[in-house]
């Protein structure tokens, strides 16, 4: 419906994916590979998510989950009851202490992000990236969701959302936002065609799988693979974005990589910025090109660790 909204033609073909927080990274990665495949010349990619406007659900009747008429639920099912299908807060809270990770370290993090978030927009580090939009009442130019104020005495005083000794609270886990990404991404002859300058080149995609339990590793698991597969070590990684829904999912990445903190998320993460799931990975991809190329740095990976079990992650090279 979005590209014949917006007029291209009929022949156009659209695809939608249904991965979750990886939706648009997935895109990505498709995309990157179709096109190296020689199937296709150029894609326009990315996802968009309007939580605002989001239907509320109900099962079938004849389901054994439905409730009655008046009972909806807020999300799919993801893993089978017999493995485990955890809340996200329930994920993340098992997270952190299977990887012995702390409110406290979540809360420094957290804040850490709003600074970064708060500092990139002052100095307009994402001015190049960002499309204003108008609405009824106003016209919107820059995230809405930064704190203007940062502070870890009102990140600590939030409370617990899954029971009094849980470490997961609403100050160190993202917001659910609208949003939307874009990225366009063709074949090498297509740029010269068309005398295109690209930001950088795709080197690749994996994905993997995890304990659904644990589902924030998804990121580390894709990661991993991916360095395998294009033989590379972590250290070859000058700039990492992984997308923050929750800060155990950057604590724990950091931990089990032992990469350096100032490396990744560098303008701050989605714990700031908010989380459109559909249109996130596109976002972590596009703040990745933007520090690539405000650190003046080479190779970055992008990676999401998704609701289910699962993990997305991409390397690209920035272009001179």
């Amino acid at each position: 419906m979005s590209l014949l909204e917006a007029g291209l033609p009929f022949d156009a073909v659209g695809t939608t994916i249904d991965f979750q927080c990886g939706s648009g990274l997935k895109a990505i990665n498709l995309a990157g590979n179709l096109i190296k495949s020689g199937q296709r010349k150029l894609i326009i990619v990315g996802g968009s998510e309007s939580t605002s406007l989001a239907p509320n659900k109900q099962y079938n009747p004849k389901d054994y989950r439905y409730k009655g008429k008046d009972i909806f639920f807020k999300r799919a099912q993801f893993s089978p009851y017999s493995i485990g299908d955890p809340d996200m807060i329930e994920g993340a809270e098992n997270t952190a202490k299977y990887c012995g990770i702390t409110r406290k370290d979540m809360d420094i993090w957290a804040l850490q992000s709003h600074i970064k978030a708060l500092e990139s927009r002052d100095k307009n580090k994402l001015e190049d990236i960002i499309c204003g939009i108008q609405t009824d009442k106003k016209f919107i130019k820059e995230d809405e969701n930064i704190r203007k104020k940062p502070s870890l005495k009102l990140i600590e005083r939030a409370m617990p959302i899954l029971n009094r000794h849980g470490t997961i609270t609403a100050g160190n886990t993202c917001s659910t936002n609208d949003g939307a990404a874009l990225i366009i991404m063709a074949s090498e002859d297509i740029v010269q065609k068309y005398n295109l300058r690209p930001q950088a080149v795709w080197i690749g995609g994996e994905s993997a799988g995890v304990d659904p339990n644990l589902f924030p590793l998804g990121a580390i698991a894709a990661s991993e693979k991916l360095l395998k597969l294009k033989n590379l070590k972590i250290a070859d990684i000058d700039l990492m974005e992984i997308n923050e829904a929750f800060a155990v999912k950057v604590l724990a990445f950091l931990k089990h990589f032992n990469y350096p903190k100032y490396r990744i998320n560098v303008f701050g993460g989605a714990i700031a910025y908010g989380h459109p799931y559909g249109a996130s990975g596109g976002i972590i991809m596009l703040h990745l090109l933007e520090a690539l190329k405000d650190r003046n740095k080479e190779v970055g990976m992008a990676a999401v660790g998704v609701a289910g079990g699962l993990g997305e992650a991409a390397i690209i090279e920035r272009c001179d």
